[in-house]
């Protein structure tokens, strides 16, 4: 009889990017990092990447089971983006007590469309020559609200998330059946308006006018965007997804609450492109995103 092997073991690559000036250019600072796996025998396996207030987005990963398996991942990570490349396949052995079950969370930077905490108002103030000094406000409890309007970035107005900017996956085979995984990704998230001290403005976006109805970047802004195609397969197990996205500047969202009992096939293409890179900016991928 075959010999088991048991693989227990806890991998973290987490990537922690001071919140400093950027002094780089467009080829800056960059983590890669590249593994293959091929197992057979009872395994429990974290891992790591990232960092969601700097790198663009945060991804945490948990493989647990007995059986065969087999990975392979690329990624690269820079300041405010990282790209991700993520491909498993497995078949859970006969005698195994328990699914064996891989766990996928990507937690994004990217702000989410928000509704204001509290009702704000303020007259609008002009002075003798009817010159607008300050604008007036009458905001409700509940009304959509950027999280980029001044009343939030200032903190005179508490705003209440509409979405977890999650997407999420569990798919797991029960005891003589197979399960897949693929994900390529890529995720973006530089400094706005709400940075401005920190950044300089070659590397910041900023709205051009007091309507927010106009917006620059510079050359060197690294872009606001997440995009992912998906592929999880069980021929008889458990499948769930979670997702909770959305953009305040296209107000658009998606949910999904999904959870499938048996055989799962889902594939999936998603695009949230908010705000474009500068000609100058770092980028992660050989293809054009825009």
């Amino acid at each position: 009889m075959q010999k088991e092997s048991f693989l227990s073991f806890y991998l973290a690559f987490v990537l922690l990017l001071a919140l400093a000036i950027p002094v780089f250019a467009e080829e800056g600072p960059r983590f890669s990092h590249s593994a293959r796996y091929d197992i057979d025998g009872i395994m429990d396996i974290t891992k790591e990447f990232g960092d969601p207030c700097t790198t663009g987005a945060f991804k945490r990963q948990t493989i647990r089971g007995q059986g065969k398996f087999t990975k392979s991942e690329d990624v690269q990570i820079a300041r405010h983006i990282m790209s991700f490349e993520d491909e498993m396949e497995w078949s859970t052995a006969d005698e195994a007590v328990s699914n064996l079950q891989v766990t996928s969370r990507i937690e994004l930077c990217a702000r989410p469309m928000s509704a204001a905490a509290d009702d704000y108002a303020a007259e609008y103030v002009y002075d003798n020559d009817y010159e607008l000094i300050r604008e007036g406000y009458d905001i409700r409890q509940g009304d959509i609200i950027s999280p980029y309007h001044p009343l939030v970035v200032e903190g005179l107005l508490g705003v209440s998330p509409l979405t977890r900017q999650v997407w999420a996956t569990a798919v797991s085979s029960e005891p003589g059946h197979e399960g897949a995984y693929k994900a390529d990704f890529i995720a973006a998230y530089g400094p706005g308006p709400h940075d401005e001290e920190a950044y300089g403005k070659g590397y910041r976006w900023w709205f051009d006018d007091d309507d927010m109805g106009s917006i620059s970047h510079g050359d060197r802004y690294v872009g606001n965007y997440f995009e992912i195609d998906q592929y999880v397969f069980t021929s008889s197990g458990e499948t769930r997804r979670f997702l909770s996205i959305s953009s305040p500047f296209s107000n658009a969202y998606i949910e999904e609450d999904l959870s499938v009992t048996g055989m799962a096939e889902i594939t999936d293409d998603f695009k949230m492109d908010n705000l474009e890179p500068g000609i100058d900016a770092i980028t992660l991928a050989w293809h054009d995103l825009f």
